[in-house]
C-alpha cells in the first residue's frame, strides 16, 4: 500500500524542482546571430570584429578597414510566453592606408533598440520539440551621425549589413516584425526566421525617406552534448532599393561556430563569412563572440 504514496511523493518532488534543473535536456538552443527562443532572462555582451580591404582605382593604395561592433543586450522574461528586449550598441572603426582618413575614428553610439518577443512551445513527435513565435522591435536614431563617431557608426552598419544594419546606421529608424521557429531534439536543431524591416530616414539623410527590406535566416546544428552545439547559419537581407548595398539588392553571409548554453550562462563563438560578390571582393571576414548570464 506504500507504493502509491511513494510515487505521489516522488512526483511532487520532481514537479517542484526549479525550471532550470532540466534546462540542458529540454530547452531550445540559442543560435549564433538570431533570436533566443529559450524565453529566459539574459544579460550579456555581443562583439563582432570585421576586417576588409577597399581597392580604389590605381595609383591609389589599398585601404584596410577594421570595425568592432559591440552591444549590451538584455532579454527580460515577463511571463512564460513573453520577453522584453533591449539593445545598446556601439562601434569603433580603424582605417589604414588613406591619408585623408588618418586617425579615424572615434567610438560611436548605435541605435537604441527596444522590443518584445512572444514564444509558444509544443511537441512534434518522439523526442522532437518545437518553439515558435514572433519578435517586434524598433531601433530609434541615436547613432552618432557626424565626424569620426559618425564614421564609426556607418562602418559598423556596413559590417553588419547581412545581419541587422538598423542597429548601427546613422539617421535611421528601423521597425522589424519577425517570425521565429525552432525544431530541436537531443541531437539536432533547425532554426528559421523570416521578417520585414521598415527603414525610415530623417531629414539629414540624402535620397528617399523610407525603404522596405525582407530578412531571411536559417540555421542548423548538432548538439554534441546537452550544453554544446555546433551551428551553421545563413543570413540574407533583400533591399527594395540599392541604398545600402550599392548595385546589389541582396546581401548574404554564413556564420559558423559553437554555442555553449546552460540554465546559468551562455557563450557563443563564430566565424562570419559574407557570401555575395560585393562583400567577397573586399575580402571581408569577421569573428564574433557573445557572453551572457541567464536567470
Amino acid at each position: 500500500m506504500r507504493c502509491p504514496h511513494t510515487i505521489a511523493t516522488a512526483a511532487l518532488l520532481l514537479s517542484s524542482a526549479p525550471a532550470f534543473a532540466d534546462y540542458t535536456v529540454v530547452a531550445p538552443v540559442r543560435p549564433l546571430t538570431m533570436s533566443d527562443p529559450s524565453g529566459l532572462t539574459v544579460i550579456g555582451l555581443d562583439f563582432q570584429l570585421t576586417r576588409w580591404t577597399e581597392h580604389p582605382p590605381a595609383p591609389a593604395a589599398a585601404v584596410d578597414v577594421t570595425s568592432v561592433t559591440a552591444e549590451v543586450a538584455a532579454d527580460i522574461r515577463l511571463a512564460p510566453h513573453w520577453v522584453l528586449l533591449a539593445r545598446v550598441p556601439a562601434s569603433h572603426a580603424t582605417i589604414d592606408g588613406d591619408p585623408a582618413r588618418d586617425g579615424c575614428c572615434s567610438l560611436g553610439l548605435g541605435n537604441l533598440t527596444l522590443g518584445a518577443r512572444g514564444l509558444w512551445s509544443s511537441r512534434r513527435g518522439t523526442g522532437v520539440r518545437a518553439v515558435s513565435g514572433f519578435e517586434l522591435s524598433v531601433s530609434v536614431p541615436t547613432a552618432s551621425d557626424s565626424g569620426d563617431r559618425g564614421s564609426s557608426a556607418a562602418v559598423g552598419a556596413f559590417a553588419e549589413l547581412p545581419h541587422d544594419l538598423g542597429r548601427y546606421a546613422p539617421d535611421t529608424t528601423t521597425a522589424r516584425l519577425t517570425g521565429i521557429t525552432q525544431l530541436y531534439s537531443r541531437w539536432f536543431l533547425l532554426h528559421g526566421e523570416l521578417g520585414l524591416q521598415l527603414h525610415l530616414y530623417n531629414g539629414d539623410a540624402p535620397g528617399d525617406r523610407s525603404d522596405l527590406g525582407l530578412r531571411f535566416a536559417l540555421g542548423a546544428g548538432i548538439r554534441a552534448t546537452h550544453t554544446i552545439a555546433i551551428l551553421a547559419e545563413l543570413s540574407a537581407q533583400w533591399f527594395f532599393s540599392n541604398r545600402f548595398a550599392g548595385d546589389n539588392d541582396t546581401v548574404t553571409a554564413l556564420d559558423v561556430g559553437l554555442r555553449y548554453g546552460s540554465g546559468g550562462a551562455i557563450v557563443g563563438l563564430r566565424v562570419y563569412v559574407p557570401l555575395d560578390s560585393g562583400l567577397r571582393d573586399l575580402d571581408m571576414l569577421g569573428l564574433g563572440l557573445d557572453l551572457g548570464l541567464r536567470f
